[in-house]
């Protein structure tokens, strides 16, 4: 939710340009039409409301925005990272801008909207690079804003999403971090410390003597938690995937070629074919067609557009023929190849185009793809395979067939799984591994009753399974002989670390009372002493993370004890010396990232006070309406 605020606040608006994000708007249905629909509110914020009209449009915006990076992103993963609820969240923060923006009366004068209309880069002639006006009415028109109509409203949008920007520029446009937090965060970052430890390692406590069993049950009562055996299961599975049954498949070459020859056709066999084109707008078909002519003929292009009264020309780069705004062109276009001009009358009247480059992928041969045409046939096969398998293996169960019964009827595994936990683990502690990528079959097991065997279900992406409960352990814990060597270890290694705090505490003790380290160190046969000088996110030897964390917590002089090493040592330490960072000033980029920190704390605060300015509202029903989770056709 934040990120409405942050990309206000790091717009370019702030450095005198206008908001970039409207451009990547226009690659998809134009600028962000917030709050300007009609319909059922979704989410009310005060006086402003986001309606399902709104938020449909933008959730589908976010969609299409990743699948053109990623082309496999589907609804379900949208769902999985709660792309729908981000995209509530931040359509809620903007409408709580708004809401303050209209309380403030905020608003762009005539001049001001001009201004930011001829900083946008999409709206200028490439050759010029100054506004065009008939470029900005092309690209609205583009993008579903159609003549002077269109253009008006998407000028009046433009000017509310400037209007909210003034809000946020005025709360965070001046943020900027004063050399004196600059300093003490220098100061915090880079500031060194000597440390002086007196290490008390494990071996200083010698041997501990194997405890006995009723020391052993006693100390397993007192360690329940780690000790106490989860709920453990022993069950029956029946399970089926496509790729059980592909052994047995037989592709034809009638059907591999079938196949290939519906690829090729569909242009599924290779990148689809690109053009980069120039298209001048011409006033009619008598200038369009004069036009083509001189400029194949050798002429220069500039020179016949200013002879022929065209347009400024509009440059196409590697663009596939979905791009071309205009169909009519994008037929002629793909038609043409490298140095062709041709007149085509498109649906806003005549235009010269001019094929720059031309790209059309080789299709790879059949024998090429073969191989992938036989497995794309053989997972096909087999699917239909396993699901006849399984009607089989269902109609058994259905006449009285127990799970084994049934599973051979149909040629199908059973298989048998001993005592199993929730996670997949045996008693042993070893992992079934076929298990681990479907917890749909682990979280089955534990909700049947004993001897009861499920309904069939999916797992995975084209898995399915049913499993019955042969018997239960239930959760316990353990007798001495189940556990003796983990409790054993357990024990030994928790009375030397009893015995070695003791140890500790009076070396603490002495260190307190004035004695030096190098005085409890000499009486003390096996302690070791070492000194290292670090910043608070160094480490050296036995010198971890939490004794350096706690040395730079420490008062210098002051003892203070910590785990060292690999946390079985223990540490009496005094931070010895301190050293302030000097030499070089703070880097301008420093203080850029530092006045970052503060504007991201700052948009915090500024989102936290609008959203408890204004009530609230959301009405979960439209909301999943709005993001494709229910049918609006259902009662």
């Amino acid at each position: 939710m934040l990120s409405a605020i942050r990309n206000f606040a790091r717009s370019p608006w702030f450095g005198g340009m206008i908001i970039a994000l409207l451009i990547a708007a226009f690659a998809l249905w134009g600028v962000n039409d917030i709050f300007r629909g009609t319909g059922n509110a979704a989410v009310l914020v005060g006086p402003e409301r986001v309606t399902v009209q709104e938020l449909q449009r933008a959730y589908e915006r976010q969609i299409f925005q990743i699948q053109r990076e990623n082309p496999r992103f589907t609804r379900e993963q949208a769902d999985e990272i709660g792309l729908g609820e981000r995209m509530v969240e931040t359509l809620t923060v903007q409408a709580a801008i708004d809401a303050k923006a209209g309380e403030l009366g905020l608003s762009l004068s005539d001049e001001q909207l001009m201004e930011s209309l001829r900083e946008i880069e999409a709206f200028e002639n490439p050759f010029t690079n100054r506004f065009d006006p008939q470029t900005y009415l092309s690209i609205l028109a583009e993008n579903g804003y159609r003549g002077q109509t269109g253009a008006r409203q998407f000028e009046a949008e433009l000017a509310e999403e400037l209007s909210r920007a003034q809000l946020v520029e005025a709360a965070l446009g001046g943020v900027a971090a004063p050399q004196v937090f600059a300093r003490a965060r220098r100061a915090y970052e880079q500031e060194r410390r000597e440390i002086r430890a007196l290490f008390l390692p494990p071996s200083l406590v010698g041997e501990v003597e194997t405890p006995d069993d009723a020391a052993l049950e006693a100390f397993i009562s007192e360690n329940a938690q780690v000790f106490q055996r989860p709920e453990l299961r022993r069950f029956t599975l029946v399970r089926a995937r496509p790729d059980l049954f592909e052994r047995d498949v037989e592709v034809s070459e009638e059907d591999l070629q079938a196949l290939y020859d519906f690829r090729r056709e569909n242009g599924e066999l290779s990148d689809p074919p690109t053009r980069t084109f120039t298209q001048w707008p011409a006033p009619d078909a008598a200038s369009a067609e004069a036009a083509a002519a001189r400029i194949a003929g050798g002429e220069d292009a500039g020179a016949v557009a200013d002879d022929l009264g065209l347009g400024e020309p509009a440059p196409f780069t590697e663009v596939q023929a979905f791009e071309v705004p205009d169909s009519a062109i994008a037929d002629m276009v793909f038609d043409m190849q490298r140095g062709d001009v041709r007149a085509v009358e498109g649906r806003l009247g005549w235009r010269v185009v001019r094929i720059d480059d031309a790209l059309d992928p080789v299709v790879p041969s059949f024998e090429e793809v073969r191989s992938d045409l036989i497995e794309e046939l053989a997972a096909g096969e087999a699917d239909a395979m396993m699901l006849d398998a399984l009607a089989e293996f269902e109609e058994a169960r259905g006449a009285g067939a127990t799970l084994e019964e049934a599973a051979r009827a149909a040629n199908l595994p059973a298989e048998r799984f001993d005592f199993l936990s929730r996670s997949g683990q045996s008693v042993e502690g070893a992992t079934a591994v076929t298990l681990v990528d479907a917890p749909e079959i682990l979280g089955q097991v534990f909700e049947l009753p004993i001897g009861f065997a499920g309904d069939l279900n999916q797992y995975g992406e084209n898995g399915y399974f049913v499993v019955r409960v042969d018997e239960v352990e239930e959760s316990r814990l353990p007798a001495v002989d189940e556990v003796r060597a983990q409790a054993t270890a357990f024990y030994r290694a928790r009375t030397v670390d009893d015995a070695l705090g003791e140890i500790l505490q009076g070396a603490l003790d002495r260190v307190e009372a004035g004695e030096s380290l190098e005085q409890v160190a000499a009486s003390i046969p096996g302690a070791r002493l070492e000194t290292s000088t670090l910043t608070r996110g160094e480490t050296a030897g036995p010198f971890n993370r939490q004794l350096v964390q706690t040395a730079f917590a420490a008062a210098p002089g002051e003892p203070f004890e910590a785990r060292a090493g690999d946390q079985r040592t223990r540490a009496v330490a005094i931070v010895t010396d301190v050293t302030a960072p000097t030499g070089d000033p703070i880097q301008p980029e420093r203080m850029q990232a530092l006045s970052g920190e503060l504007s991201d704390d700052l948009a915090l605060a500024l989102q936290n006070a609008l959203l408890a300015t204004y009530e609230v509202q959301a009405d979960q029903r439209l909301i999943d309406l709005a993001l494709g989770r229910t049918d609006p056709n259902a009662p």
